[in-house]
This record gives C-alpha cells, sequence and structure tokens, in this order.
C-alpha cells in the first residue's frame, strides 16, 4: 500500500527529506485509525514513531537516503541494506525499547528505508 501510495504522488512535489517520507507514514496510518506516536522523546534521543497495538509496541526508524532515478539495483539493495542496518543499529544503541520493556509486552523494532520517490523497504526485528 504505501508503495503504491509514494509511486502515485507527482514528481514535482517530491520531497527529498526523511521528515517527508515520515509525515506521509504518520498520515496514512492516522486515517487507518490508528493511534500512535511520532518523535518521541528518551534519555538518549528521539524515536520516529511507536505504535501500541494491545501487546505489542512497535518501535519504528525512518531513514532517507537520496538515489537517482538510473541508480542500479545492485547499488539500490547496498543502500537499502546500509539505511535499514543504520536505522536498527540506532535503536538499539540508543536503548528505545527500554522505555516500552514490560511484562506481558512484546517490544517490535522496524526500520523503514526510503530511496529516491518510490523506493521503500523495511526490516522487522520480532522482538524482545
Amino acid at each position: 500500500m504505501l508503495r503504491a501510495l509514494f509511486a502515485s504522488i507527482p514528481c514535482h512535489l517530491h520531497v527529498g527529506l526523511e521528515a517527508y517520507y515520515h509525515s506521509i507514514f504518520y498520515t496514512v496510518l492516522s486515517l487507518r485509525g490508528f493511534d500512535f506516536e511520532v518523535e518521541v522523546p528518551t534519555s538518549r534521543g528521539r524515536i520516529d514513531a511507536v505504535l501500541e497495538l494491545g501487546d505489542k509496541v512497535y518501535v519504528m526508524e525512518f531513514k532517507y537516503v537520496k538515489a537517482e532515478q538510473d541508480t542500479s539495483p545492485e547499488a539500490k539493495k547496498d543502500s537499502f541494506e546500509k539505511a535499514l542496518s543504520e536505522g536498527m543499529a540506532q535503536m538499539q544503541e540508543r536503548g528505545y525499547v527500554k522505555k516500552y520493556t514490560e511484562p506481558g509486552k512484546q517490544v517490535i523494532m522496524a526500520a523503514f528505508a526510503f530511496l529516491g520517490r518510490d523506493d521503500i523497504e523495511m526490516q522487522v526485528d520480532a522482538g524482545i
């Protein structure tokens, strides 16, 4: 759904910033009825987004990497892997999940990488 949405946005409206993708992601989930927090402060930084669904807590980090449209598939794959790895490492190094660790809760880290206008990948760590 997200891939289709981003692909449908005209190129002249694209803004090459992480906040652009973050805002659209937030808007889509809000319109779908999800209640979640963004830019959640912790003692070691700000979590991009947190979604609590029953006994599960999704801690999310967004990364944007500028990629030209003619970037090779191999270079895109490398960029995705690096961005996703950085997102997961940031959540681990800064201890973002600690804020939500409590009995009966499963904390799931999810990193999202955006390349260019409509290339999106996601990595999920099934949790703590």
